[in-house]
This record gives structure tokens, C-alpha cells and sequence, in this order.
């Protein structure tokens, strides 16, 4: 006969099983419960080519019966939660050279998923109205005729953003801070509306840019020619995750997943939408779906 004491212990011992047990099939099914699952947290830039790109995942996991909670922001406070292992899933990592720093240093326990696009790049630009036989390089800028019809203010996006940093970089490596030149970072809307104002007043402008980004999409933005190599190479873009969240994720989401590639011109062709025709990232996304209905069913598996 087993003594109150050994019986009360054994009981307790069951019940923590018991517990523990339960617990790992929620965990192992906490994507999969219809009605019940947490949401999937979508991490994502916050350009609008980052948007786009990050609706086209989140229409896909909501078809195949997942809730999607996006959580947005510069790079330097998204790429953290990925490290954290924060999120489940982040759009997008340029590899293998424009977000590598931060992917050292916050990618070591996530992976690559699927490739969205190829051809990602930085670059300095001018736009067309500029004569290619005076400025066709970055090194050209230097020149006292182009310097002096230049706005010598070169505006940029966010100071934690690759082309903010890459930028500051080719300033001092082609020596245009010694003729007057300098970066600002700003916001997004400051740095289209430095365009966008130059363009009105047909003045002459640097730019600098990347691919995609919808206003590639009409071309009147020339890229210079960058002979030293310091705004870098091409790149892929990637949809990435932390390892052990997405071991979380059902089977048939992460092959789905995997399955994903926009190409650089469908990006393009979104970012259009939402910053000319003004539609929300969301419908770019819908839109682009519909017109490639036959491809994003193949990866659902349909």
C-alpha cells in the first residue's frame, strides 16, 4: 500500500505531465487552432516598397487561415526583433552585401525562407533632364561646373537606412565634401518632396535611390556610374524568420511561404500604385495577386 504522502507527490507528478504536456501541443499547434491561433507577427521596413512586399505575405497567411499582426518600423528597430526572435517573420533582408551588417548581428538564429526579388541595388541618380556628357559618374560631381549648378544638399531617407549610411560614405570617398556637399537624413517625405521640387524647377539633383522603388518605374532618374564600388553590388531580397518560431509554423505554411517570388518589377509596379495612384499597400498587393492569381495559387499549392 503506497503511503498519503508518496500518493499526493505521485499526484502532483502526474498533474505537472499532465500540464507539460498540454503545454507542448499548444505550442506545437498554436498556429493551427481555426478561431483560436495567435496571429502570425509580420515584421516589415517601413518604405512603401517594404509595404507592398510584406501585404503580398500577409494576404497569402491570411488565405491559408492565419491571422497576421504586422508590426512596422526603420530598419534600426525592426532588425532587433528579429534577433529577439520577436516576430515570425520579417520582409525583407537584402543579401548578401545591403543589410549585412545588421544580418551579422541580428540574423544568427533566423534564415532565409523564400526570395521575393534579385536585382536589389543602391544607387546615385540624377534625373534626365541632366546632360549624361557633364555628370555620368559620382566622380564627376567633384567637377567645379557641375558643383557649382548642384544643390550641394544631397537629402536622404533615415539615418539608419544602408543608402544613408553608404551615402555619407561616397561623400568622403569621392571628395565632395572638399567642393561643398552634404547629406541631410530625413524622412521619406522629405526626401521625394527635395525631388519632386527640384524636378519642378528643373534644378539639378542627386538623388540617391535604390531598385525597386516606383519612381524607376517612368524613367526619369538616370543612375551615375559609381567607379569605386562604394554603394555596392546587387543584391536578393529575402522574407526571413527566426529558426525556432518558425519550426511553429504548420508544414504547409512555411512550403507555401518558401514558394513566394514577386520580381523586381512587380514590387515596382506596387510601389507605383500606392505612391501615384494613392491606394493603400494592401490593394497594390490584391491588385498584383489578381493579375498573377494562376503563379500565387501554384505556391499555395492549389
Amino acid at each position: 500500500m503506497v503511503h498519503d504522502g508518496t500518493s499526493k507527490r505521485l499526484l502532483i507528478s502526474r498533474r505537472s505531465f499532465l500540464a507539460t504536456s498540454a503545454a507542448a501541443v499548444v505550442t506545437s499547434t498554436e498556429f493551427t487552432q481555426a478561431g483560436s491561433q495567435r496571429p502570425v507577427i509580420l515584421g516589415q521596413g517601413y518604405l512603401s516598397f517594404y509595404a507592398v512586399t510584406g501585404a503580398v505575405v500577409q494576404e497569402m497567411l491570411e488565405r491559408l487561415g492565419h491571422s497576421v499582426e504586422v508590426r512596422e518600423g526603420p530598419h534600426e528597430t525592426i532588425f532587433p526583433l528579429l534577433g529577439d526572435g520577436a516576430i515570425d517573420l520579417m520582409a525583407a533582408v537584402w543579401l548578401p552585401e545591403g543589410h549585412a551588417t545588421y544580418w551579422a548581428q541580428y540574423g544568427r538564429d533566423a534564415e532565409e525562407i523564400a526570395k521575393f526579388f534579385d536585382g536589389a541595388h543602391f544607387f546615385w541618380a540624377v534625373p534626365e533632364y541632366v546632360p549624361r556628357s557633364e555628370v555620368s559618374s559620382i566622380a564627376d560631381l567633384e567637377k567645379p561646373a557641375v558643383a557649382e549648378r548642384m544643390n550641394k544638399v544631397i537629402q536622404g531617407i533615415g539615418a539608419g537606412a544602408t543608402i544613408t549610411t553608404l551615402s555619407q560614405e561616397a561623400i568622403g570617398a569621392y571628395k565632395l565634401d572638399g567642393v561643398g556637399y552634404s547629406f541631410h537624413s530625413g524622412t521619406p517625405a522629405e526626401w521625394i518632396a527635395a525631388y519632386e521640387k527640384a524636378v519642378a524647377d528643373q534644378k539639378w539633383i542627386v538623388f540617391p535611390t535604390w531598385a525597386p522603388q516606383y519612381l524607376n518605374r517612368d524613367g526619369k532618374l538616370r543612375p551615375l556610374e559609381d567607379p569605386r564600388g562604394i554603394l555596392g553590388g546587387t543584391n536578393h531580397a529575402s522574407l526571413v524568420g527566426p529558426r525556432k518560431r518558425l519550426q511553429l509554423l504548420p508544414a504547409k505554411t512555411r512550403t507555401a511561404l518558401s514558394r513566394i517570388h514577386i520580381g523586381i518589377d512587380g514590387v515596382t509596379e506596387m510601389d507605383w500604385v500606392v505612391n501615384v495612384k494613392k491606394k493603400t499597400p494592401r490593394e497594390a498587393a490584391r491588385s498584383w495577386i489578381e493579375a498573377n492569381e494562376g503563379e500565387v495559387r501554384s505556391w499555395l499549392g492549389e
